[in-house]
């Protein structure tokens, strides 16, 4: 399994927390879950930082069977539309975006 991972590192102003939040759950994870091959998306937001690790305000996760399918899924205009609608909301964050494309070593269930 392969898990792309999308990094909000920065800020958003608190006023504009809960408008940001409500759009990434309302109009982004919708289209996340459009992606052909796409098996889950998980949102994430930083509730504390620990160890000196870098100011993440948000996660976004998307896994797929392997990066064949990843790739072919970012040929299809559903990637485009993402983009687009990300970029309706970059403005209240301060930072940077960027990916990391990760080959899934251990996924456990604990009972």
């Amino acid at each position: 399994m392969i898990v792309r991972t999308a990094y909000l590192e920065g800020k958003v102003l608190p006023r504009d927390a809960q408008r940001f939040d409500t759009f990434i759950a309302t109009e982004v994870v919708p289209i996340m879950k459009r992606f052909p091959g796409v098996k889950s998306v998980r949102v994430m937001r930083e509730q504390g930082i620990e160890d000196g690790g870098p100011p993440l305000y948000m996660t976004f996760e998307s896994v797929y069977d392997s990066v064949e399918a990843m790739n072919h899924a970012f040929t299809f205009p559903v990637r485009q539309e993402l983009k687009a609608k990300m970029q309706e909301i970059l403005p209240l964050f301060e930072g940077r975006l960027f990916h990391i494309t990760q080959h899934l070593v251990a996924d456990e269930s604990v009972a």
